[in-house]
């Protein structure tokens, strides 16, 4: 009696699990265009998940919201804590990427090669190339483990969990840094901006604010002013209509802010609901992978150069 061939089957029931957890995403995104408590709840969101895609950050903000840190079963493992029995994966997209090469006119995974291909291809005499298809993988959030909030500074140890704008100096310092990355310098208004708060000029590679803001206004301006000057740039500025353009430097603003804990929802929230109405699908999807792009680069350097400078004013303490 032959055997039952399952293989199929299964990379069938994957197929449609990928399909549905896509077309769930989808849905997700048109909702979060709808008012501006939605949209505060997506950035909040996506502003401690700033390292995960954007498909994956709606993945798990819809299976657990809530969620404060995640990590797969082996994350929580090698950190020395162990996930809860019984406690259910938060399914996410993982990227896979398979290389493969020709031979003859079928298409061969490079791990079958022979001894010989292998050779060829180490020598560049077979061209090879790759495909990336996703898989579903798995995540625990903190509360799904043995760990607990206070654990959360050993877990992640770069991680910022509070801010505020007590540390005005760092952060300018961290954004100058931003800047400097990007090719871009921060420099006085050539004119009067009058009630606008910056301004990005975008030929000179150069941003500006507005003297008349306070603490707060200018961080949350000057990340605004640098994702302008980071997405529309001379070569891509015509690709955006203004309205997308206010929409995507808000929004990294919002985000990059609320991650270090600087509220700026009154202003941010009816000003991105303005620009957010009436908009396709597919423009939402673009815009808000390249703002969460964004967010992270930023976040990322902030953080970094933040931990440095608490670094450094506590080794000069202890001198």
């Amino acid at each position: 009696m032959a055997k039952t061939q399952y293989k199929g089957k299964t990379w069938e029931d994957k197929r449609k699990e990928i399909e549905n957890l896509t077309n769930k995403m989808e849905r997700q995104i048109t909702e979060y265009f709808h008012s501006p408590e939605s949209i505060k709840e997506y950035l909040n969101f996506m502003g401690k998940f700033h390292n995960y895609s954007v498909n994956n950050t709606l993945l798990i903000q819809d299976q657990f919201p809530g969620a404060t840190a995640v990590g797969s079963f082996k994350f929580w493992k090698d950190k020395g804590f162990a996930v809860k029995k019984g406690e259910k994966g938060i399914k996410i997209l993982v990227p896979k990427i398979t290389t493969y090469f020709e031979r003859g006119d079928k298409e061969v995974q490079v791990k079958y090669a022979t001894k010989e291909e292998k050779e060829q291809i180490a020598n560049k005499e077979i061209k090879t190339y790759t495909r990336t298809f996703f898989d579903v993988g798995h995540v625990f959030d903190v509360s799904q483990t043995t760990a607990t909030p206070d654990d959360l500074p050993k877990i992640f140890p770069n991680r910022w969990l509070d801010g505020s704008v007590e540390n005005y100096e760092s952060m300018y310092q961290a954004l100058e840094k931003v800047a400097e990355n990007s090719g871009i310098k921060i420099v006085e208004p050539y004119s009067e901006l009058g009630s606008a708060k910056g301004v990005s000029y975008t030929l000179r590679k150069e941003v500006a604010l507005n003297p008349r803001n306070t603490e707060l206004q200018n961080v949350k301006t000057l990340v605004h002013e640098l994702a302008h000057a980071v997405l529309h740039t001379e070569e891509t500025y015509d690709q955006y209509s203004a309205q997308e353009k206010e929409f995507q430097a808000e929004m990294v603003a919002y985000t990059v802010s609320s991650y270090f804990g600087l509220d700026t929802s009154e202003y941010s929230l009816p000003y991105l609901h303005h620009w957010t109405e009436g908009k396709k699908l597919k423009e939402q999807e673009k815009l808000l992978k390249e703002v969460r792009e964004t967010a992270h680069e930023f976040i990322s350097i902030i953080e970094e150069e933040i931990v440095k400078g608490s670094v450094k004013n506590s080794m000069k303490t202890k001198a």
